[in-house]
């Protein structure tokens, strides 16, 4: 006697193989790479994602606020006019242009464990963190006696022929680059604090016991101290 159950299933087992090996001789590709090929690929973040304000880490006072802009992210900066355009070049890999426009410069973004985009790094160096919202910094008022105690000359501490000469104005500071000559003007933000919001560039000063001014930090990074003339 036929059993018909079983040779039902090894007629339907047999058919089966036979339609995988034509599929795979049709791509014409071993069948382990056909089924890395067939593998599907993972959903691209959308680009509204990264959307938002973000604040450098160091220079806490530098802000961009970044949107959508046809297929490319648009930085802007905030206080300041510079903007910067941003080319998708993976899913969380962008690229900028230099300051010249000749050659590119890699932008990571990065995201928490539950897939919030949190900041970026531009060069794996220059680290932004994004922000809820964007706080303006308060200008202050000192007197002119106030200002005159941070006029004088300073010598950068790691260049012997690098020197700043800050003047006091009317409304704030001037600093001047003595190996070139450019000026930057300041306003105060503190007793002791002072920026430039277009650039932006911040200085700190610090005074001794006695309240002289003996230093000034630039950009958080550049220690200047202050010539005794």
């Amino acid at each position: 006697m036929i059993n018909l159950k079983k040779n039902s299933a090894g007629w339907l087992a047999a058919l089966l193989t036979a339609f995988v090996l034509v599929a795979f001789s049709c791509l014409n590709i071993h069948p382990a790479v056909a089924a890395t090929v067939l593998k599907i690929n993972p959903v691209e973040t959308p680009l509204t994602a990264f959307e938002g304000i973000y604040q450098n880490k160091v220079n806490t006072f530098f802000y961009f606020k970044i949107t959508v802009e046809g297929a490319t992210l648009k930085a802007k900066q905030i206080d300041g006019d510079r903007q910067i355009i941003l080319t998708r070049k993976s899913d969380m890999g962008f690229e900028m242009k230099d300051d010249d426009g000749d050659e590119t410069i890699p932008v990571t973004f990065s995201k928490n464990n539950a897939g919030d985009i949190t900041g970026l790094s531009v060069a794996d160096r220059d680290q932004w963190i994004r922000v809820k919202e964007y706080v303006p910094v308060k200008e202050v008022t000192l007197t002119a006696d106030q200002l005159k105690a941070f006029a004088g000359k300073y010598k950068f501490e790691e260049k012997d022929d690098a020197y700043l000469q800050i003047t006091a104005t009317a409304t704030g500071l001037t600093l001047k680059q003595l190996w070139d000559n450019r000026e930057i003007n300041f306003v105060a933000i503190s007793d002791v604090d002072f920026l430039n919001k277009q650039i932006p560039f911040p200085l700190k000063f610090t005074k001794d016991s006695a309240g002289n001014v003996t230093k000034v930090l630039a950009f958080n990074r550049d220690m200047w101290d202050k010539v005794k003339e």
